[in-house]
């Protein structure tokens, strides 16, 4: 048994190989970077979302590049698999009255074809002074596009917070978030 022991705190001390500890990834000042190739509008939304989830974290975010003890790389990925029916809500009927009646135009029922796009978000923590990578993070969804659950502010808070809930703990493969 201490045989093993002994291997295991051997191999956790590999050079390059060693997992951070929370010691190594305690929450400070951080500017966030983009690696995305989305649109720019796409892009600052999740941008934002990590932001805030970094700031339930302790950290402190600050603009710029050259600024901050880390830097939080987010990577997003978005591609679309297919259609799916999807039951999306339409707007309201329009209501109309004339001659002192109402009429109420019906919306037609049933079930609509939608994109179905599956979202990978990326963020890796690195610092600044050496850029060593001390945390990283990926959680990935597919939503239908048009419903409330599918918006890019809705996908991006919850890829976020899916991502960095297991701050400091590294998790072994992307969160996948329903």
């Amino acid at each position: 048994m201490f045989i093993l022991l002994g291997a295991a705190l051997g191999a956790a001390m590999i050079p390059g190989q060693a997992t951070p500890t929370r010691r190594e990834i305690t929450p400070g000042t951080i500017a966030i970077s983009t690696a995305s190739t989305l649109p720019a509008e796409t892009s600052r939304v999740f941008d934002d979302a990590v932001q805030q989830a970094l700031l339930r974290l302790s950290f402190t975010p600050l603009p710029g590049q050259g600024h901050g003890r880390y830097i939080a790389r987010v990577e997003v990925t978005r591609t679309s698999r297919g259609v799916v029916a999807a039951d999306i809500p339409s707007s309201s009927p329009p209501l109309a009255a004339l001659n002192g009646s109402v009429s109420l135009a019906l919306p037609p029922g049933g079930d609509r074809l939608s994109d179905l796009v599956v979202t990978e978000l990326t963020v890796v923590i690195s610092r600044r002074t050496d850029a060593q990578i001390v945390w990283s993070g990926r959680a990935v969804t597919a939503r239908v596009t048009g419903t409330r659950a599918g918006a890019i502010d809705q996908v991006a808070r919850t890829l976020a917070d899916a991502v960095l809930a297991s701050f400091p703990r590294q998790a072994g493969s992307a969160i996948s978030v329903p």
